[in-house]
Formats: C-alpha cells, structure tokens, sequence
C-alpha cells in the first residue's frame, strides 16, 4: 500500500514538472523557462531505513532535491551545475542509450527501494521503472544522479 502511495506521489509530481517551469530567485526575479531533463525517484521500499527522496535537473541546469525521509538532508533543495557537469550527465543518458532500455525491470526480489528515472532529449522523453534486475548501465546511470547528493553547493529552499 504505501508503495502504491508512492507511485501516485511520483506520477503527480511527474506530470506537473514536466510542464515549463520557471524559478524565482531570492531577489525576486524570475529566470528564463527551463524544462526537465532528467528525473530520478527513489521510493522506500518495505525497508523503513532506505531513503526517499527525488531529484530533478532542468534544462538550465538547476537540480532540485526533494529529501523526504532518512538522508542527511530534509525537505527541498537547489544546487546549480556547473556547464561540465550537465554535459557529463546528458551526455552519460546519451551514450548509455536510455531511450533502448525497457520501461520496467520487476525482479522476483522483495523488500527493494523501487526506482524511477525520467530523461527527455531532443523531443523525446522516456521513465522507467526499476524494481531489480536492470542492465548495469542503467544502474550506472542511478549512481551518477545519486553521486549529487554528495556534492557541495546544496541550498535549502525557503518556500
């Protein structure tokens, strides 16, 4: 049941990032239209001890993170990436050829947090599902979202 809770928290906050958005900054202006690019949710799972949280990264290279329950980290934060590093993640989507994978993986394991990643690139856009048993690659493409969690430059967001 609550991993059904989940699903639907994930698709609503899914659906309503993929329209445009735009950020208001501190000073109260507001920045150029940006688009989602990659998105990364991680569900509990049955483990009360695994994270929850989501992270998304829009064209202009602002990732959100929304910490939910057992990170080091609570509530909603932003952090700018530097030119190289958006390259370096778009273009690790590019070459791992997201776009071939299948839209789920659901392995016969249990007590798994289940993860959903989201790309979109040059007019296409694609979510999988990731229970257990996904190609190395994808996996490794989870590691690189996951790996921001670690990096300097994390605000909090005040609204």
């Amino acid at each position: 049941m609550k991993q059904l809770g989940a699903v639907i928290l994930f698709t609503t906050i899914f659906i309503t990032s993929c329209n445009v958005t735009s950020k208001t900054t501190e000073a109260g202006m507001v920045e150029s239209k940006s688009i989602l690019t990659i998105a990364y949710y991680q569900t509990p799972g049955n483990n009360s001890l695994d994270p929850e949280y989501s992270i998304e990264l829009f064209s202009n290279k602002q990732m959100v993170l929304e910490a939910k329950k057992n990170l080091d980290k609570s509530g909603k934060y932003m952090r700018t990436l530097s030119a190289e590093e958006y390259k370096q993640l778009l273009n690790a989507f590019v070459v791992a050829d997201f776009f071939k994978f299948n839209n789920e993986y659901s392995g016969t394991e249990s007590n798994l947090p289940t993860r959903y990643v989201y790309f979109a690139y040059q007019g296409k856009e694609k979510k999988i599902k990731d229970y257990s048993g996904a190609p190395e690659s994808l996996t490794q493409l989870e590691y690189s979202i996951q790996s921001f969690l670690d990096r300097v430059g994390w605000e909090k967001m005040s609204w």
